[in-house]
Order: structure tokens, then C-alpha cells, then sequence
């Protein structure tokens, strides 16, 4: 390239990357996530293509990782663009460079600190700015105390780094799912105890696949495949999955329990039951029902069912490696609400449930609040329900009826999932 022209490239970059991240942050702040942002940006700026849209949205995730740190270090979004690529870059983009010239940040800053662990990241970054830097400061500071105290320095170190992409095989398809990624330059990793998981890097361009392959695949966390295999519906039964969202798990169900299992799908947003709905045709699923349903103020679908998956709302923290700004757009009003709500939706779906049945209440959080005292309370105040001891599909190991996923399992997205069940007539 022109040296001329590559100069005008990397200070283009410079100026659009300082301006994007102040635009952001005041979009995020507002409760905006940062990748329906991202998107509707690049979809205005088609001129943008992917050597621009690989620094800008690096950059920004980037930024919201380490937030809690680069806002001690600066306020200046030029300077807040130089140590966001830093903390993650093992090489320096040439429009970093100058973006640290203007914010007048010394050449000794410019090193890259991408292949080192977060405490050391803390360390070296903290004597090269000196500031001190620890891992509590990288989330907000009022939910340190619903972090559990167990391991807490090691979840907040495992939401720093985002985990690769899980996929999902249908019955019978593995072989051509892994030779199609192996096409694309990839080896995907199978997993040791559920040879239908595969895990890919992140940014392997799945929909370059083949169609037939695409259309034969699910793009689904581990936590969620595992959250399906300890629901285990059988062939015949009746189920509703509550809060399906656009189908992930319901698909799987649907897979696990055979074509005669009967599977009811709710969901309080109409649109994304419509994009269910688009891929139930794409995929051929026949035994599956959509309902908008609002646990919040509806009564619950009528009939009895042998199985209920609640995948509650939450406030998400089990995903924040994969959605960094979530952290900061949290509040804890926010978990106030979805603790009501949750506890709400799970006496709502217990009413449901026939005797003998199983209820599974699952989340993405890592907070006990929402979890194991939503449960406990609400066997607490139902004597007709019990917990229901299980082996976890994940390791092998037997739970006593509650199962914690932790961020760096798999590595995947944190979960809990707890198993209940009806008692029936003695």
C-alpha cells in the first residue's frame, strides 16, 4: 500500500474509533447493548469494511471488559481507545499509535499486554500509570456483595475473557458439521462427555457453511445444551417450555423427546416467537407449539404437563465474558425486579405441573439471589414439591438437585439449574 494512503487510513481510524467510543458510551449507559449499537452503526456506514469494523468493535468490547480499570487510568476517549487495545492486542495497530500521540501518552505505555493473565495485566499496567489497579474494580463496585464469596476473584477473572463458540449436532449429522468447520480452516473441539457439543473459535464464519449443514446445526452455549439434558423429556409426554426465547432449548427438547413428545413454546416477546416460528419451518419441527404468554399478570397455559422448563429472566451475569457492557448497564433495582419476577413465574408454572413431573427453574446468573433463594423459597412455601437429585451431564457428577455452571467450565456461559419435582399421590 502507498505509504501516503496508509497514513490517511490509520489517522481516518483515529479520529472515527475516538468519536465512536464517546458516541457509546453515553448509548450504553442509556441501557443500550453495545451489539445491537454496533450493528445499526455499521449498518448506516457500509463504507465501513472489515479491516475498520475488526478495530472499532475489538476496541469497544474491549472497553467495557476493562472499564473499571481504563476509567481510573483517563476520561479521554482517545486515550481510553489506546489502553482498550493494549489490554488485548499482542501487536499495536498503527492508529492506536496515534491516537496515544494526541492524548499525549508517553511511548513507553505502548506495550502489548493481550497474552498476559489479568492480575498481571493489573500489575504491569498499574506501574507503567501509576495507578492501583485489583480485580474488584472490574465490575461495579455495589454488586461485589451478591457475588458469591466462593471463588469470587475467579469469576470476575473468567468474565474477562470471552469463550469460544458452542455448537450443537443434530441426531446423526456430527461427521458433516465437523468437516464443514474443518473446511473453514477450523478444528473444532468435541466434548469429552457429549459428543454432540463441539466448541470453534470465535469469529469462524458459520453462515459460509453449506446450507443442508447450517440448517442440520444450532449454535448453543454448553450451559444450555447441558441445561436440556437435565430436563430429559421422554417420548410421549407433555411439555412447555416457558420462556423459550427464540428456540435454542426448545429444539433440543424437542430432539431429546422424539417426534411424539408434545411441546408447548411461550414467550412474553411476540417478535422473537415469530423468528421461533421461522425456524421451526426451516428445520422441520412438527411437534411443537408457539403462545405469547406474560407470566407476570396471565394465568398460566391450561392442561397439565409432565415436564416445564423455566429458563427465568435474569440479570444475565453468567454471560458477561460474552456481553461485557451488560456489567455496566446493570443495576441492582434492576435484580430487585427479576427476583420478584422469577419468583413469580415459577409459582405461576408450578400450577402446571402434573404430579410426578419435572420442573426445571434455570438461569444465566451467578447471583444466589436469584438462584438457590428463589428456589429455597419457594420450596419453602410449597410442601407438595421437593428437589430431585441428579448426575450432571457435564462431569459426571451427582448434584442434590442443584447444579452450578461455572464461567470457566467448558469454558461456557455460567448457569444454574435446578431440578424439581411434583410428589405424586402416595
Amino acid at each position: 500500500m502507498d505509504p501516503l494512503r496508509a497514513e490517511r487510513i490509520y489517522d481516518r481510524q483515529a479520529d472515527l474509533l475516538a468519536r465512536l467510543l464517546e458516541d457509546t458510551r453515553e448509548v450504553v449507559e442509556t441501557g443500550h447493548p453495545l451489539d445491537s449499537h454496533l450493528s445499526h452503526f455499521y449498518h448506516g456506514h457500509p463504507e465501513f469494511g472489515s479491516r475498520d469494523r475488526r478495530l472499532f468493535s475489538g476496541t469497544l468490547f474491549s472497553y467495557f471488559r476493562w472499564k473499571g480499570w481504563i476509567d481510573l487510568i483517563t476520561k479521554r476517549p482517545d486515550a481510553a481507545c489506546v489502553f482498550s487495545h493494549l489490554l488485548e492486542a499482542t501487536e499495536i495497530n498503527p492508529a492506536i499509535v496515534r491516537l496515544a500521540i494526541r492524548a499525549g501518552l508517553p511511548e513507553a505505555i505502548l506495550i502489548p499486554l493481550g497474552a498476559l493473565s489479568a492480575p498481571e495485566k493489573a500489575r504491569q499496567l498499574g506501574a507503567l500509570t501509576g495507578v492501583e489497579l485489583n480485580m474488584e474494580q472490574l465490575v461495579p463496585e455495589w454488586i461485589l456483595p451478591l457475588l458469591p464469596k466462593t471463588n469470587r476473584h475467579r469469576l470476575i477473572d473468567a468474565f474477562q475473557y470471552p469463550p469460544p463458540t458452542w455448537l450443537r449436532s443434530r441426531s446423526g449429522e456430527r461427521e458433516a458439521l465437523l468437516a464443514a468447520i474443518r473446511n473453514q480452516g477450523a478444528e473444532p473441539i468435541i466434548h469429552p462427555l457429549l459428543p454432540s457439543a463441539a466448541s470453534v473459535p470465535r469469529g469462524i464464519n458459520l453462515r459460509s457453511l453449506p446450507r443442508p449443514v447450517r440448517n442440520r446445526i444450532d449454535v448453543q452455549d454448553l450451559a444450555s445444551q447441558i441445561t436440556g439434558l437435565v430436563c430429559a423429556p421422554q417420548p410421549g409426554q407433555r411439555w412447555w417450555d416457558a420462556c423459550c426465547g427464540s428456540g435454542g432449548k426448545t429444539f433440543y427438547l424437542s430432539e431429546i423427546g422424539g417426534e411424539t413428545l408434545s411441546l408447548l413454546a411461550t414467550d412474553v416477546r411476540p417478535a422473537i416467537l415469530g423468528e421461533l416460528e421461522r425456524r421451526m419451518s426451516e428445520s422441520g419441527f412438527r411437534n411443537i407449539k408457539t403462545a405469547v404468554w406474560d407470566g407476570a399478570v396471565e394465568v398460566p397455559p391450561e392442561g397439565e404437563f409432565n415436564g416445564i422448563l423455566l429458563d427465568a429472566p435474569c440479570s444475565g451475569t453468567g454471560t458477561w465474558h460474552r456481553n461485557p457492557d451488560a456489567r455496566w448497564r446493570l443495576s441492582g433495582e434492576r435484580v430487585e425486579q427479576l427476583v420478584r419476577l422469577q419468583a413469580c413465574l415459577l409459582k405461576a408454572c408450578s400450577t402446571r405441573l402434573a404430579p410426578g413431573g419435572t420442573l426445571i427453574y434455570a438461569t444465566c446468573s451467578m447471583l444466589t439471589l436469584e438462584n438457590e433463594q428463589v428456589v429455597d423459597h419457594f420450596l419453602a412455601a410449597s410442601p407438595e414439591f421437593t428437589s430431585v437429585p441428579f448426575i450432571s451431564p457435564l462431569d459426571h457428577s451427582p448434584c442434590a438437585g442443584q447444579l452450578r455452571i461455572q464461567p470457566w467450565e467448558g469454558p461456557c456461559n455460567g448457569m444454574f439449574i435446578a431440578k424439581l419435582m411434583r410428589r405424586g399421590p402416595k
